[in-house]
C-alpha cells in the first residue's frame, strides 16, 4: 500500500483563509494551503517517496510557485522537500514562522531576474587578438621570438602562449566584472551563481524592484550590445520566484 505525503511547493504571504488551486501539483494533484498566522504552505498529497529531479517534474513544481506568486509574496521551496502529515507541515511554519516572514518582507515587490554571459570560441579569439595586440608583455616575446633559434624560440613562443591565455582570462574577469557592476548597483541584492559550462563566464541574479524593472531591462539591452562588439553573448531571463535570494 502506497503512503501518501505532502509535497512542498513554496511559503506563500496570507494566511486565515485556505486556498485551492486545482489540480495542478505533481501526479495531478491538487494542491492547496495549510496556514499558520498570516503565512501559508503550498502543499499537495503525493506518493511519499524519494523524488527525482526530471524536467516534468521541476517545471510542474515551478508553474505552482507561479500560481502563488500571483496571489501573494512567495518564497519557492527548493524540489523534492515532503512531510508525511499536515500536521509536519504546520509545524515547519511555526518553527519558522520569524524566519520567513522576514524574508517575505525582504521580498515584498521584487522579482528576481537571472543574467548568464557565454562566450563562444569567435569571442574568446576576438578578446585574445586584442590582448594580443596591447600587451606589451606579448610584444616582447615575439621581439624575443623573432632573434631566437628554434629550440630556444620553442620554449619562448609556449611561455607567451601561457603569458596570453593567462592574460585574455584577466580580460574577460574584466569585462564581466564591469557588468556585474553596472547590473548590481540596479538591484536590491545579488548573488553569482556556479555555472558547470566553460562557455559561461559569468551566471548572476538580481532582485529588483518592481518599480526598477525597466531600468533593469534597459541596462541590460545596453550591455548586450557593448558585448557583443567585445565578442560576449548575454542571456537574461525572469522574472522569477526569488529562488537566489531565499
Amino acid at each position: 500500500m502506497k503512503t501518501i505525503g505532502k509535497y512542498v511547493y513554496c511559503i506563500m504571504d496570507g494566511g486565515g483563509i485556505s486556498q485551492n488551486f486545482g489540480k495542478i501539483g505533481l501526479e495531478n494533484s491538487e494542491v492547496y494551503t495549510i496556514h499558520h498566522r498570516d503565512i501559508s504552505a503550498v502543499v499537495s498529497k503525493i506518493t511519499f517517496k524519494e523524488m527525482q529531479p526530471d524536467v516534468d517534474s521541476i517545471i510542474t513544481h515551478q508553474k505552482v510557485v507561479e500560481n502563488s506568486r500571483s496571489i501573494g509574496t512567495t518564497l519557492p521551496v527548493r524540489f523534492g522537500i515532503m512531510f508525511k502529515t499536515d500536521d509536519g507541515v504546520k509545524q515547519l511554519l511555526v518553527k519558522s514562522y520569524n524566519d520567513f516572514r522576514s524574508k517575505m518582507n525582504k521580498l515584498h515587490g521584487k522579482e528576481e531576474f537571472g543574467i548568464k554571459v557565454i562566450i563562444e570560441k569567435e569571442g574568446m579569439e576576438k578578446i585574445k587578438n586584442l590582448v594580443a595586440t596591447n600587451s606589451k608583455e606579448v610584444k616582447k616575446m615575439k621581439k624575443e621570438i623573432s632573434k631566437s633559434g628554434d629550440g630556444e624560440a620553442y620554449f619562448l613562443k609556449m611561455r607567451m602562449d601561457e603569458s596570453l591565455k593567462n592574460e585574455t582570462l584577466r580580460k574577460i574577469d574584466e569585462i564581466t566584472g564591469v557588468i556585474h557592476k553596472e547590473l548590481a548597483d540596479i538591484a536590491i541584492d545579488s548573488a553569482v551563481l556556479k555555472s558547470d559550462l566553460q562557455e559561461i563566464v559569468l551566471n548572476t541574479a538580481y532582485l529588483i524592484d518592481k518599480n526598477e524593472i525597466t531600468k533593469f531591462i534597459d541596462g541590460v539591452e545596453k550591455i548586450k550590445t557593448q558585448s557583443k562588439k567585445q565578442g560576449l553573448v548575454i542571456h537574461h531571463s525572469g522574472p522569477w520566484a526569488p529562488y537566489s535570494f531565499c
